[in-house]
Order: structure tokens, then sequence, then C-alpha cells
């Protein structure tokens, strides 16, 4: 059996590691974490925002097309791999089409249900 042997500690510090302590690139990055809150910063930030006040099934219905849309590009994506990449290409095909049977019939039982 062999000794465990100890690394001593380095107690030095580490120029590079002392020199991003003081960065701005630093100090926006920590900023960005952990100063906002959570909605704060998704607001802040998006690129798409959902329209106030538009009814379940304006989004149901808008949702169902992305889902189409989608559903073809990883259909198109599935066709030109092999292998493990076109099982998992395939595998999200199928997430895809779970989930837009999901708003499809939420579509459907609304428009009964309201109509």
């Amino acid at each position: 059996m062999t000794p465990i042997t100890k690394i001593p500690l380095k107690t030095e510090p580490d120029a590079e590691l002392e020199a991003l302590k003081d960065s701005a690139a630093t100090q926006r990055a920590l900023d960005y974490y952990l100063k906002p809150s959570v909605t704060q910063r998704s607001t802040e930030h998006k690129v798409f925002t959902v329209r106030e006040g538009l009814s379940l099934e304006e989004a149901m219905v808008h949702a169902s097309e992305l889902l189409r849309y989608a559903l073809a590009y990883a259909h198109e994506c599935a066709g030109s791999l092999q292998g493990a990449q076109r099982d998992l290409t395939l595998g999200a095909v199928h997430f895809i089409e779970m989930a837009k049977d999901l708003v499809d019939n939420t579509v459907d039982t609304h428009k009964v249900a309201g109509g």
C-alpha cells in the first residue's frame, strides 16, 4: 500500500486570477448573474414577448403552428443523419408530435367548450 502524499497548498495568489477579480468584465458577469432577479433578467433581454391580452385559443393556435414548423425542421434534419444522431432527432420528432397533439387537443376542447 502506498502512502498518501500531501500536496502543499499554494500560498501565493495567482496573478491571472487576481487580475480577473478587478476586471470590468468580471464585475459585469457577476452583476448580470447575481444582482437582478430572474424575472427582471428574463424580460429585459427577451427577443420574443407574448402580446398582452392574447386569448388562450390564439396562443394555442400559434403554438401549434410553431410546433408544426419545428416538426418539419426535425424531419428534414433526420433525413440527412445516420445512426445515433438520427435516432436522437427522431426522438425529438416524437416529442414535438406529442406536444403538438396536446396543443391541438386543447384548441379543439376550448372551441367546443367556448363555442
